[in-house]
């Protein structure tokens, strides 16, 4: 039970950090109406149609100052440990299958049985 709670908690601990701009953004649409009505810098002036615009614009300002004054926080630092690993591109030529390294003639009974089977020397 503790191994699933935990496991579940980083989980979303994970995918908070991952999609924290995505998170913010949701947030804004989920609250958009009470956002414009009383958090908006424009609700006083209504020809802007800001609608809270400028609220959602200046929270992701504000996450984007985070990012840069730490810099482990940035999406190109997250993937460090894995870029030196993956740097160039592995091709691997599998060829086309030689005919010649089929049974065609295939009767459905073994062609040879082994008879004796390797068995180390005993002591």
């Amino acid at each position: 039970m503790l191994r699933k709670v935990t496991a579940i908690f980083l989980l979303i601990t994970f995918m908070a950090q991952t999609f924290h701009r995505a998170i913010i953004v949701i947030a804004f649409y989920g609250n958009q109406d009470y956002i414009a009505k009383n958090l908006c810098e424009n609700r006083f002036r209504p020809k802007l149609k800001c609608n809270g615009q400028c609220h959602l614009a200046k929270k992701l300002q504000q996450e984007e100052k985070r990012d840069q004054s730490n810099p482990e926080r940035k999406l190109e630092n997250k993937n460090e440990v894995f870029s030196s690993a993956y740097d160039q591109p592995v091709f691997v030529d599998i060829g086309t299958p030689n005919v010649s390294n089929f049974n065609i003639f295939n009767t459905g009974t073994p062609m040879d049985i082994a008879g004796d089977f390797f068995h180390p020397p005993s002591a």
